[in-house]
């Protein structure tokens, strides 16, 4: 629970997902852009070798002898491909075959665009009438006059957007799929959290509800004993006084744990001796663990293991874990405690020979309101926030616990709580 996102940061994350999503786009079009520009160079490089290779084609039928170097040479202009020949005036008759060389080629280059050719005075005036591809030529007759051939296209962009339109549609679909995803997921967590949040409150508006009664029936109780000292000693007092207790302690963890997650708890720190509280402990249990034919085995060294902590909670946190080896166990429980001094600070060990914890439960069982499945253990009650308390608890003591554990083959419950 503690882990969840709360309502507050809801706006966090609306934007976390909105940054993301802009990054998305701002990505994409980079893409995008970049793509384009490949496929326009592309596009550029097969109009040249389409307009040179007619060309070549142009003077091999009219056996004009021509090196390569001479048309292969591209000069750059803003836009345009030109390749530059030395050759005579072009005869209509030429042009016509020219024209049907270079369509070849446009086609054999997958260029399928609408074009014209022009016949311009000098290659240099080939921007100025809009033609975006131009090479030059000399007169047939030997003239020293130059003309150049043009090539120029309505417009590339319908020839870009056929290359890309994939690309285009499958980002925008893309982002229109991560969008939804990303909103729903939102949406829910919202709902989710509310309807968790409520019931929450309804649950800790019910622990207070119950503490003021059980308050009074522990106070009747003590005042009755007094009055009537016959009756302190009757089986049936000693059951009310024991469950009592037993809903009282049950009904203090769930409000302590609501004032740790909205951080209106402190700890009450003091120096204390972890063998003589776990002592202690023990001692309190004594009725409980002769009721289940229980034993506990100390391994304590002759030395004193102080910290810094709450007695109350270590307290509990020692009950809770000797509480639950009692419980899951389907035969007679035994329980070794032992401690030992770490890097960390002091280890307090529990072993048991209960029934043990599959490798899947642990990962939840310090998880609020989380029970194990207990198979053939019917009789262990709770409310499943006992680990999650003991979690708390030990953290709370910047500790940590793990638990080491195999179905039939008991647990261990590791403790670490530091010495400073």
């Amino acid at each position: 629970m503690k882990n969840w996102i709360k309502l507050n940061q809801v706006p966090y994350l609306f934007a976390a997902v909105c940054l993301g999503l802009f990054s998305l786009i701002a990505f994409q079009i980079s893409w995008l852009t970049q793509s384009r520009q490949l496929i326009e160079e592309q596009f550029d490089q097969k109009v040249s070798l389409a307009l040179g290779s007619a060309l070549s084609d142009f003077n091999t039928a009219y056996s004009m002898e021509l090196e390569f170097d001479e048309f292969s040479e591209i000069l750059e202009t803003e836009d345009n491909a030109i390749i530059d020949l030395d050759r005579s005036q072009v005869t209509p008759a030429q042009l016509a075959d020219l024209e049907e060389s270079l369509h070849g080629y446009m086609t054999c280059y997958g260029i399928d665009q609408d074009y014209k050719i022009d016949i311009l005075d000098n290659i240099v005036n080939a921007d100025s009438i809009g033609c975006s591809y131009a090479c030059s030529l000399n007169t047939l007759n030997g003239c020293c006059s130059s003309y150049a051939i043009g090539v120029s296209f309505d417009s590339k962009d319908q020839y870009l957007f056929d290359k890309m339109k994939f690309m285009i549609l499958s980002s925008i679909l893309i982002f229109l799929l991560l969008s939804g995803i990303s909103f729903f997921i939102l949406w829910a967590l919202i709902k989710q959290k509310r309807i968790t949040e409520n019931n929450i409150d309804f649950f800790n508006n019910t622990a207070h509800e119950l503490k003021t009664p059980l308050t009074n029936i522990s106070l009747a109780l003590n005042l009755l004993t007094r009055r009537h000292k016959e009756i302190k000693q009757d089986k049936y007092v000693d059951i009310i006084k024991r469950e009592n207790s037993k809903l009282a302690e049950q009904v203090e963890r769930v409000l302590f744990l609501s004032k740790m997650e909205n951080g209106e708890y402190l700890l009450k720190l003091e120096s204390i001796n972890l063998k003589e509280v776990i002592k202690e402990v023990v001692a309190n249990m004594q009725m409980i663990i002769e009721g289940n034919n229980g034993t506990i085995e100390f391994d304590f060294p002759n030395e004193d293991y102080m910290v810094m902590g709450d007695k109350y909670h270590l307290s509990n946190v020692f009950k809770n874990l000797i509480d639950n080896a009692l419980k899951y166990c389907d035969c007679d429980p035994k329980i070794n405690i032992s401690l030992n001094t770490t890097e960390e600070g002091i280890k307090v060990l529990f072993s048991d020979n209960g029934i043990g914890i599959s490798k899947g439960d642990q990962v939840h069982i310090f998880e609020k309101f989380q029970r194990v499945n207990t198979g053939d253990i019917k009789d262990a009650k709770g409310f499943g926030i006992g680990l999650s308390y003991v979690k708390t608890v030990v953290e709370m003591h910047k500790g940590m616990i793990k638990v080491l554990s195999e179905i039939n083959k008991g647990s261990q419950f590791e403790v670490y709580i530091p010495n400073t």
